[in-house]
């Protein structure tokens, strides 16, 4: 990861919320030498956390997925 926010290419595409805390999901175009380009990357607010959780955003859906994500919950259809 680069020490400069300015050369950061991130795409914020969901907020979370976790336990009173809060994370956003990212897809990184600028990876560090070690990652990935197009990595899924989780930003951890109190503590600043950054952590990679799929090497692409087909992997995260799938791991979604995987773990049968419930995405319609029949108790709030009206």
């Amino acid at each position: 990861m680069t020490d400069n926010a300015h050369t950061l290419n991130w795409l914020h595409f969901a907020d979370c919320m976790n336990n009173g805390g809060t994370s956003e999901l990212m897809i990184d175009f600028s990876p560090s030498p070690t990652g990935t380009h197009g990595q899924v990357i989780r930003y951890l607010h109190d503590p600043d956390e950054i952590t990679v959780i799929a090497e692409s955003f087909e992997a995260y859906l799938q791991m979604l997925i995987n773990k049968d994500y419930d995405f319609i919950q029949e108790d709030t259809l009206g």
